[in-house]
């Protein structure tokens, strides 16, 4: 089982992996850009299922971040959902300084995964634990 907190990673930009998604110049519409999975405590067989999350967006991000999970093996788009209690929205002109969040959540969860929906901005990273 993972002792050290993992950054999650993103595939952005021409399919380079990054732990910070920042919003591109080249459009001008909502960007929804979703981690690559990480294995949940579930995948260990784990029956605590204790997880937690840290979040840090630049003052600049106006978007949403949350964590979705899947219980399947080999999951497919359609085996992900949202972990209640993990999303947080972002709004202008409401920070000066970068935001730190984080949550807890509880689940037997084979994989999970960062998703941001992002209007403008940037999210530093996502790091993730379990």
């Amino acid at each position: 089982m993972s002792a050290l907190s993992r950054g999650l990673e993103f595939s952005i930009y021409n399919n380079t992996s990054s732990v910070a998604v920042i919003y591109p110049n080249n459009t001008s519409t909502t960007q929804v850009y979703n981690s690559y999975k990480e294995k949940g405590s579930g995948y260990y067989g784990s029956t605590v299922g204790l997880h937690t999350v840290l979040y840090t967006a630049n003052p600049d991000f106006n978007g949403t971040i949350t964590m979705q999970a899947s219980l399947a093996t080999n999951p497919i788009e359609a085996d992900w959902f949202t972990v209640d209690s993990t999303s947080v929205s972002y709004q202008d002109n409401e920070r000066t300084e970068s935001t730190v969040d984080y949550f807890n959540f509880t689940g037997n969860f084979v994989w999970v995964r960062g998703q941001v929906t992002i209007d403008r901005g940037t999210v530093q990273s996502i790091l993730y634990n379990h």
